[in-house]
């Protein structure tokens, strides 16, 4: 409930978000939590969102979506963080097709994330990152 709650109003405050700058919530991670900020795709205004599931630092799903009021195609995806030991995570993933929401679900699967770490998500454009990140928090 928390989650749509949240995710309700970052909707209702991407236009703002949009027009006013780059805004970057990075809420902490308990058994699932949700980041978002406003960007675009293509021209389109969207929200990006990296959903964190596990519980403490465990990390055991991390979803990046993008939601835009229109039919899309073709949205890739960077998910990272850190693991306890130091050792970077990293992956790509492209979306299908969809309207409203289009997602790729990570399956870090390499142990516990660092405390204090931030498990970020952010569009792929030509090959390049894009500036704008969703990032969560990870704390014990």
């Amino acid at each position: 409930m928390t989650s749509k709650l949240a995710r309700v109003f970052a909707i209702g405050a991407s236009g703002a978000v949009l027009l006013g700058g780059m805004l970057v919530v990075a809420p902490v991670a308990s058994a699932s939590a949700q980041g978002c900020t406003g960007t675009n795709l293509r021209t389109d205004p969207a929200l990006l969102c990296t959903t964190v599931d596990g519980e403490s630092t465990t990390v055991k799903n991390i979803q990046a979506s993008i939601d835009i009021k229109n039919y899309t195609c073709n949205a890739d995806f960077k998910v990272w963080g850190t693991y306890a030991d130091g050792r970077k995570y990293s992956d790509t993933g492209h979306a299908k097709c969809g309207l409203g929401r289009v997602w790729v679900d990570f399956k870090p699967g390499g142990g516990k994330f660092e405390n204090g770490t931030k498990v970020c998500s952010a569009l792929v454009e030509n090959g390049k990152v894009r500036a704008e990140h969703a990032c969560i928090e990870i704390k014990k």
